[in-house]
């Protein structure tokens, strides 16, 4: 495959999310000649003891990887919510400087986190513990299904969409594998040396499953360097503000493939 000069999105959604539900901001990001690639994460709709670890090796092994090394082009890594965890571990050694050290010409070029939970990762806790220790209210466990379940999901996830759109949301959201809550986060990326000045994250303003000082206080605990863009909307924005979202991937990946 020829090289293209725009990276490819690969798109991680969030937790108990699938890619219909990125679907119409995948559409406006092809609309603009830039290639997307999405999936269901392994973790999503099984109780199985399926790990965060499982699904970064899955995101690296089947999303980055071909891309890079089969299809040569480049990447800019867009992750949303919980998906932020197991993307930005699977782009570890990938990054531009790293790639080029290995006699690369192709790498992920930067990351775009979107209302994500951000954990160092590679200590050995998992990510109750990036929570404090406690799941928010709208988490239920099911220790006998080994199941994370959202019995209500509209208020913290949905509740600024049109209601039929909320409602067809729900229909198609799915329950993931508590074990993946509960097994030990894989060592994130957004610290390392190659992806310095080359990492963004979108803040969800009126967010009600991640809030809006929660994730300011997920940016400051990094102690990185971060770009930053404030989007006015709950959870989902690829949902409430897929044009406004687009915009500002589109924009950040300028700046990456730019570097």
């Amino acid at each position: 495959m020829a090289p293209s000069s725009k990276a490819v999105f690969v798109l991680v959604p969030g937790s108990a999310q699938n890619p219909s539900h990125y679907a119409y901001l995948q559409h406006l990001l092809l609309s603009q000649g830039y290639g997307v690639l999405s999936a269901l994460l392994p973790t999503v709709g099984t109780g199985a003891n399926v790990t965060v670890a499982d699904d970064a090796e899955y995101i690296r092994s089947r999303m980055l990887l071909p891309i890079l090394d089969h299809e040569k082009h480049n990447v800019v890594l867009v992750s949303h919510s919980y998906g932020g965890l197991p993307a930005s571990a699977a782009a570890r050694g990938l990054g531009k400087s790293d790639r080029a050290a290995e006699g690369k010409t192709t790498s992920v070029l930067g990351q775009i986190f979107i209302a994500a939970v951000l954990a160092k990762g590679g200590d050995g806790k998992d990510l109750v513990a990036s929570f404090g220790g406690q799941l928010p209210p709208h988490i239920q466990v099911d220790e006998q299904e080994n199941l994370i379940k959202c019995e209500d999901p509209k208020p913290p996830l949905f509740h600024d969409l049109p209601p039929v759109l909320a409602d067809a949301v729900v229909i198609s959201s799915m329950d993931q594998s508590l074990t993946s809550f509960r097994s030990p986060c894989p060592a994130a990326s957004w610290d390392t040396e190659a992806f310095n000045g080359r990492c963004a994250y979108i803040r969800t303003v009126n967010d009600q499953s991640v809030p809006y000082e929660v994730q300011n206080m997920l940016l400051q605990g990094t102690g990185q360097e971060w770009i930053t863009r404030d989007i006015e909307t709950g959870h989902s924005a690829q949902l409430a503000a897929p044009e406004k979202l687009s915009s500002f991937i589109i924009e950040i990946a300028k700046q990456f493939e730019a570097m």
